[in-house]
């Protein structure tokens, strides 16, 4: 159990329960001590007539006392403190009969009563639970021995009021802390909501600020009117929609503007719009100057003074409907221009669905709109595979994917009969607001008649190279199987004509070696000619030995250096035309470096790539521009690259120049490749 003294300090001690009462005879002592019949004392104590009796004093006292010697004993005990524990304990420990421990208790005070200290204690009983307070103090004896006598009074009723008052005001210190905090919550809440307050009516002064700075600064007229049709507020823009001042148009109502509109027609549509509707309707205003505005409005709902009104946003639309007059005259000229069009003009998605096909288009490709709309172009107007057997599917998609990269085509196209034509578009995509290209627009013109004239020129031209090889050929068998043999035989008739004759003159000598070299280098220009006219090793060494030994001669001659590179050819089967043109282009190449570029090298490529034979001529010359010198060459009359390009359209291959000044020439050129003879190897040594 707790205890405490009045010096603050605090003690833990047991008290026993009480026992047993037991008949007791007491009786004075000389010392002054209780004691039993047993150990009554024969001596009489010596009493002061004038001082009261100590016993009657001690037994008097309204509650408990005892006395114990230094070693615990107790020496004695009141009628009270006997009655309380119900025996007398003199004799026995303090310890073990009042506080039931076999030891001394640890908060025993007695070394500071024996040392003559006072000490005050309050001691709770664990057994009754009941609170005494204890006074212990020091007690001498006529023999010079201190005992301890401590008196104990009952406080447990001062006790429970004193915990009693503690838990009311501990109950009043929580309901004053919980209504502080109440009120401080309900301060601070009310700070809050008076701050709140404060901004959200700064708030509201600003927004009506913006409010009027819209309202004021829109480019529409707006109009607030009440349920009888007065005008109640008004903004700029209004005074310039209507002609009138702000203060005219304040004492006016909705009817004076609108002439067509009655009160009637007002209060129902005003209903209307106080139920939830929201309307756009044209109406004229009517200016003061007699003129009417044609005006696109709006009405909704909104509070005004704390009154249901209209809100009215009028727009000025006279130069859209002129806009829209114009753009209606506009398409119904466009879709004059386009359904009277000579050419064929088609629109159709990113998926390849035909949206549009004018007139001319129906008539051309042989569809009627309704059966054209909604089709595919591919195998309607587009066939899978054109005549030469490109895969026009695959051009398709490519367009499809990638308009821009196709502004325009020339394409085999096909007729619902079958037939095909040749046909020119042009192109451009058609994009929405997010700039999505949404469709594409092709207008297209008919060039079959040109394509097949180009045909027949080409075919011509074909036709005319191969006559003039064939001239060629025979020229070069004539002179090299007549002219050169007569010339050999007239060098060696002449070589021989003097050699009977030992004494001809030197002089006469000389002039016959000198007729002799004419004659030799005449045959070998003859042979030289011969050669370039028909060059014997196409047929017996091939197409890229002979173009390696040309270039190999031509080096000699033109003192240049020529780097010759083959790859892939030695397994292809090459019909004749197809060599002659490609040895003729290398040899036109060379010519034209050799009088014009002004070059000390050149390199060639010939590669077997599938599909295409890849002819390549590069030189380190002074180079060109290349649309200047074209125009040059034909108010020139210059064929040598016009030759080449012929020469590679006859072969349904293409060439390309590039070309600037101070950087050489670079001529590339394609041909497909139109027989195998056996698999192409993947690498092949260059020659």
């Amino acid at each position: 159990m707790f205890s405490r003294n009045q010096e603050g300090m605090t003690h833990v001690g047991i008290i026993p329960p009480a026992q047993t009462a037991k008949n007791r005879h007491m009786k004075k002592t000389p010392s002054g001590y209780n004691a039993s019949k047993k150990d009554e004392m024969v001596s009489t104590p010596i009493l002061h007539t004038h001082l009261p009796d100590p016993l009657s004093i001690i037994q008097a006292f309204d509650g408990l006392i005892y006395i114990s010697s230094p070693d615990f004993k107790l020496e004695f005990l009141n009628d009270r403190l006997i009655e309380h524990i119900g025996t007398n304990a003199i004799g026995d420990p303090c310890y073990k009969m009042l506080f039931g421990r076999g030891v001394a208790c640890p908060w025993c005070v007695k070394k500071r009563v024996l040392k003559g200290e006072t000490v005050r204690l309050e001691i709770k009983n664990p057994r009754d639970g009941r609170w005494y307070r204890m006074v212990h103090s020091p007690l001498n004896h006529l023999d010079g021995r201190v005992s301890n006598m401590a008196m104990i009074i009952d406080i447990t009723d001062r006790m429970l009021a004193e915990q009693e008052v503690k838990i009311h005001r501990d109950q009043l210190e929580d309901l004053v802390r919980i209504r502080t905090q109440s009120l401080t919550r309900a301060n601070l809440k009310l700070r809050e909501e008076i701050e709140e307050r404060i901004n959200v009516e700064k708030i509201l002064r600003e927004r009506e600020a913006r409010l009027r700075i819209i309202f004021e600064g829109s480019r529409d007229a707006i109009f607030i009117t009440s349920k009888k049709a007065k005008i109640l507020d008004v903004n700029n823009a209004a005074e310039e929609l209507t002609g009138y001042t702000k203060d005219q148009l304040k004492r006016m109502t909705a009817l004076d503007l609108n002439k067509s509109l009655s009160m009637e027609n007002y209060r129902n549509f005003f209903m209307k719009i106080m139920q939830g509707s929201f309307s756009t309707n044209e109406a004229g205003i009517s200016r003061p100057d007699g003129q009417s505005v044609d005006t696109e409005f709006s009405c909704t709902r909104i509070m005004f003074d704390q009154e249901s009104c209209l809100h009215t946003v009028a727009r000025d639309i006279t130069l859209r409907r002129k806009a829209e007059q114009a753009l209606r005259n506009s398409e119904v000229k466009y879709r004059e221009l386009v359904e009277n069009a000579n050419t064929s003009i088609i629109r159709f998605d990113t998926n390849g669905y035909i949206t549009f096909f004018n007139e001319f288009a129906q008539q051309f490709f042989g569809y009627t709109e309704k059966e054209i709309l909604g089709k595919h172009v591919l195998n309607t107007i587009l066939p899978s595979v054109d005549s030469a057997g490109r895969n026009l599917e695959k051009n398709l998609e490519k367009l499809l994917k990638n308009p821009g990269d196709y502004p325009s085509l020339e394409i085999e196209n096909i007729c619902r009969n079958g037939e095909r034509v040749w046909v020119t578009w042009t192109n451009r995509a058609v994009t929405d607001n997010t700039n999505q290209v949404t469709e594409l627009l092709m207008v297209g013109i008919d060039n079959t008649s040109r394509k097949q004239a180009q045909e027949r020129i080409k075919h011509l031209t074909q036709q005319l190279i191969r006559v003039q090889e064939s001239e060629r050929q025979k020229i070069s068998r004539d002179l090299h199987d007549n002219v050169a043999q007569d010339l050999s035989s007239l060098k060696i008739g002449l070589e021989t004509l003097l050699d009977d004759q030992p004494d001809i003159k030197s002089a006469t000598r000389q002039k016959m070696d000198y007729l002799t070299s004419m004659l030799q280098r005449s045959i070998s220009s003859v042979r030289d000619l011969s050669y370039d006219l028909r060059p014997p090793g196409l047929d017996q060494l091939g197409l890229v030995r002979t173009i390696f030994l040309y270039c190999e001669e031509f080096s000699q001659h033109s003192g240049f250096k020529i780097d010759f590179n083959a790859a892939g050819m030695s397994n292809l089967t090459i019909d004749f035309d197809t060599e002659i043109n490609i040895y003729r282009m290398v040899q036109e190449a060379l010519r034209n470096t050799q009088k014009h570029a002004g070059a000390t090298e050149a390199a060639i490529w010939l590669v077997a790539s599938s599909p295409n034979i890849l002819l390549r001529i590069k030189d380190n010359g002074i180079g060109f521009n290349v649309n200047k010198r074209r125009l040059k060459s034909l108010k020139e009359r210059r064929m040598g690259l016009q030759s080449m390009r012929e020469r590679a359209g006859l072969l349904n291959g293409t060439m390309k120049i590039q070309s600037k000044p101070g950087r050489g020439t670079t001529i590339s050129i394609e041909i497909p490749i139109k027989d195998w003879a056996r698999d192409i190897e993947k690498e092949h040594s260059d020659y």
